[in-house]
């Protein structure tokens, strides 16, 4: 029963999140950092957590279609055509096929994810020190090259996210470094005002756009399934699509949905695209829940987020107890079992809820954005007030926001910024102990190490030269 509980609850929380404009499952996230130790059984949180991921991600398709305001950044290709059929008087319809899809996928490539994740950890046991240190360096390059147009400005974010992680105690001689005197930062910079500052609080502000006013009826719900059958090729390659990005660290979902748009668009030369098309719907909507699952294998496995909102996921695993990417965690039987529920859970429920309330989920998305403002503010002002409860974190979480708009306003990338502040103490001591134990013979002779040497000198080259990237900051 207890499980139920936390599976619908979870549900709802997510749904409710991913229908706000311009907020998504990383701004959700963010807010449960004060409230997420109210589970008495941390498992029951690690369900609650996961169906928020699946719900939130079916959830912004609402938004997006409705409205022509994504949810998050990864609904943004949905909107090309989704909007312009809602205009069109077929709102139900591009929902229905957008939602169908998206749960298909979702349970195909979530069941090849969770059923098989404890195999998956077995990794971790013939990993070494080097494979580990070539993964974090993997990681950099994938959100540094192939995430953005700005590869330059991204190597700048991953430095100065290092540099932000290792304020506060240093790991040889235990004396603060850094800190510029200030003792508040002698246990480092909190992550929750980080990850506040630099997503949710530039999120929360990008919702103030004017919006237009759209209506959902019900009558088109048996054409929008339909569609999703009719058109399953632009679904199933979406879904793929997403399903290999979520396995890249560091990417997202915004890199899987414009590919995945920019390869129906590709697939259909004769067709028009941007006005309505409903296979523009249904190629991006494919793969936003197949990435979201498999982002979860270098979340878990390496403790490398997958994507910005498995990031925030792996501090709130951190907070409740589990350290991803530890043999230990790979023995958790219990763990991978929770996720498991909590997602298909999730995304069956979500796709439920969202055909039966679809007229009521409407009426919620048409509110007046400075009420879910207000509220979400003061929910995430609260969850970073939480370390001392003094006026320095109110200060620590001004400056992170002042961060996150800059990094936004110019194109610096935020999930860059992030994922090297996460990896920054793991890099650090995995350099440290490789330069001391191995020399350069000795890591000539370990393939992995050498495979993925190579990987990550090809994703570099790719991104240096490859001048028609799409923008995902």
């Amino acid at each position: 029963m207890e499980e139920i509980v936390a599976l619908i609850s979870g549900t709802l929380y997510g749904l409710l999140i991913g229908i706000i404009p311009s907020v998504g499952a990383t701004t959700g996230l963010v807010t449960l950092f004060a409230a997420i130790g109210w589970f008495a059984d941390p498992y029951l949180a690690v369900i609650f957590l996961m169906a928020v991921v699946a719900a939130s991600t079916t959830g912004d398709t609402f938004a997006c279609i409705l409205l022509g305001i994504p949810g998050a950044n990864s609904s943004a290709a949905t909107m090309v055509d989704g909007f312009p059929l809602a205009k069109q008087g077929k709102a139900t319809y591009a929902i229905t096929a957008a939602i169908t899809t998206s749960t298909i996928n979702g349970l195909i490539w979530g069941t090849l994810t969770f059923a098989l994740l404890p195999y998956y950890a077995k990794l971790i046991m013939v990993l070494g020190i080097p494979e580990l240190w070539a993964f974090v360096v993997l990681a950099f390059t994938t959100v540094a090259f192939v995430s953005s147009s700005y590869w330059v400005r991204s190597l700048i974010a991953i430095a100065l996210g290092i540099g932000l992680g290792v304020i506060g105690m240093d790991p040889i001689t235990a004396s603060d470094r850094f800190t510029m005197g200030w003792e508040y930062l002698g246990d480092g910079i909190q992550l929750m005002p980080l990850l506040a500052g630099v997503f949710a609080v530039p999120s929360l502000i990008d919702g103030f756009k004017n919006r237009a006013q759209t209506t959902v009826t019900t009558g088109q719900t048996l054409d929008g399934f339909k569609a999703t059958f009719k058109y399953k090729w632009d679904a199933l390659r979406g879904g793929l699509i997403g399903a290999f990005i979520g396995l890249l660290p560091g990417l997202g979902g915004a890199v899987s949905d414009w590919l995945s748009y920019g390869a129906t668009v590709a697939a259909h030369p004769n067709e028009k695209f941007g006005n309505g098309n409903i296979r523009g719907v249904i190629g991006p909507e494919g793969s936003n829940n197949a990435q979201k699952a498999t982002s979860m294998i270098p979340t878990v496995l390496f403790g490398i987020p997958g994507a910005s909102f498995a990031a925030v996921l792996l501090a709130l695993f951190m907070y409740l107890g589990f350290e991803l990417g530890t043999p230990e965690l790979s023995q958790d039987a219990r763990f991978f079992s929770s996720m498991t529920i909590g997602f298909m859970g999730g995304t069956i429920l979500v796709f439920l809820l969202s055909l039966i309330l679809n007229k009521q989920i409407a009426r919620i998305v048409n509110i007046p954005y400075k009420y879910f403002f207000s509220a979400i503010l003061i929910v995430v002002i609260w969850a970073c007030v939480q370390y001392t409860g003094g006026w320095e974190d109110y200060v620590m979480l001004l400056l992170c926001s002042i961060l996150g708009i800059f990094l936004k306003r110019y194109r610096y990338s935020r999930p860059a910024l992030v994922i090297g502040f996460i990896l920054a103490e793991r890099i650090e001591s995995l350099t440290i102990q490789m330069s001391q134990l191995y020399n350069i013979n000795s890591l000539i002779g370990r393939p992995i190490f050498l495979i993925l040497l190579l990987v990550i000198v090809a994703i570099a080259t790719f991104g240096i030269l490859n001048k028609s990237k799409m923008e995902y900051t």
